[in-house]
């Protein structure tokens, strides 16, 4: 088991992202501000390379292109996968600083049914 938003999380996301369909053009650096947790703010980068996350780790990435920041609830709620993140956005509830582009590239990924899959496993690997 690993502790949600933990470096164990990113590093356990990423392993079970690796094998999955790539998405050709869906590439960039992106940072994750996670506000309001049961330990403050958390922030970590991902790193994207045609559809697949390469690079997730805790902490600032000064190369990300896309920054998004989001309530614990609401990530809690994506990573869970009892909601799309892309839902999230349309309602405001995620902001997004950056070239929309990246973003848009990414969603094929995220919204995918073998990406939820990957979400339902990560889930049931991690203590919240």
């Amino acid at each position: 088991m690993v502790a949600y938003l933990s470096q164990a999380w990113c590093d356990l996301h990423r392993e079970l992202t690796a094998d999955l369909p790539g998405a050709s053009g869906a590439s960039g650096r992106v940072q994750v501000l996670v506000t309001g947790g049961p330990e403050g703010e958390v922030r970590y980068h991902a790193t994207a390379l045609d559809g697949r996350w390469v690079e997730l780790a805790l902490g600032d990435d000064p190369a990300a292109a896309v920054s998004i920041t989001q309530t614990y609830p609401d990530s809690l709620a994506v990573s869970r996968g009892e909601v799309d993140a892309s839902v999230l956005f349309m309602q405001g509830r995620v902001k997004v600083v950056g070239p929309m582009g990246l973003v848009m590239g990414l969603i094929p990924l995220t919204g995918s049914e073998p990406y939820r899959a990957v979400l339902r496993r990560l889930d049931a690997q991690t203590t919240y």
